[in-house]
């Protein structure tokens, strides 16, 4: 439907932390997709050429569902109420010390994967609750032109409003590369995102970042609010600033990537893990 297509162009021009942005227009109300990633063919199973020139199935329904869990359809009173001037302001308003998400999960938070697969890529990742942590992982492959995973935080009832925080404090157990972790202060899916990296234990180190360490591989990475850069479709953005008072999204992303075309140096394509015990404010 012409609803779906909508959907999907709007998924696919998201400025996705690490990859290139996709052009695509939509034609008539066929609503057919006028422009695919190079290589690829319509069908249910699509096939993408890798910069090697080899070849990898696209898992179009994963891709599917990746749009689906993204772009919800919209809330006819939302619309209603927009209509009417009666626009819902209500903000999660957060102090220093709070948690953003933990097990206990006090803001009823959900991740979902999104990753390559939305550029024709075959990267895989999941996000699993177990115990006492989140368990970010999966597998990357730079086939079809692909290299990142991430997991992202579903649509927010209510944005979060940081403003009194003076960062973001994750709790978390790597691999030994380098991660960013995204946030957004608009409900756009194509809006500007807002990035800092933070390379986990055995990673090299640097950047602008706090660490703090702990038994058993846990690290306590400090981002600071102002060390977040704005970018779009991976390339930085001059004359923008944060508005700390609305973040919609929260993401975290392992991408072959940095920014403006520059390599993650600790970057290795393959199995990778991030476990996540508390995303927290400071």
């Amino acid at each position: 439907s012409g609803t779906m297509v909508t959907s999907l162009v709007t998924l696919l021009s998201l400025s996705i932390p690490g990859s290139p942005a996709l052009p695509l227009r939509q034609e008539s109300c066929a609503g057919s997709l006028s422009r695919l990633p190079r290589g690829l063919v319509r069908g249910r199973t699509l096939s993408a050429r890798a910069e090697g020139g080899a070849r990898k199935p696209w898992d179009f329904p994963r891709f599917v569902k990746t749009v689906a869990t993204f772009s919800p359809p919209p809330n006819p009173l939302k619309i209603m109420k927009k209509i009417m001037g009666q626009e819902d302001d209500r903000k999660i308003s957060l102090s220093k010390g709070q948690a953003i998400w933990t097990t206990a999960n006090p803001l009823g938070i959900s991740w979902a994967p999104l990753d390559d697969v939305v550029m024709g890529g075959v990267s895989r990742s999941t996000f699993r609750v177990e115990a006492d942590a989140g368990r970010f992982s999966g597998f990357i492959d730079e086939a079809n032109n692909g290299g990142f995973t991430g997991v992202r935080t579903l649509p927010l009832d209510a944005p979060l409003d940081l403003s009194s925080c003076s960062g973001i404090q994750l709790r978390v157990k790597g691999d030994g590369k380098r991660y960013k972790c995204v946030i957004r202060d608009s409900p756009d899916f194509n809006g500007i995102t807002w990035t800092a990296e933070f390379d986990t234990r055995g990673g090299g180190g640097g950047g602008p970042l706090s660490f703090a360490g702990g038994g058993n591989g846990w690290q306590t990475v400090r981002l600071p609010l102002s060390s977040f850069v704005a970018t779009r479709f991976a390339r930085l953005l001059d004359g923008e600033t944060l508005d700390s008072s609305q973040i919609w999204a929260i993401q975290l992303v392992l991408s072959k990537y940095a920014y403006d075309g520059a390599l993650n140096p600790n970057f290795k394509p393959g199995d990778m893990e991030l476990v996540v015990q508390a995303v927290e404010t400071y």
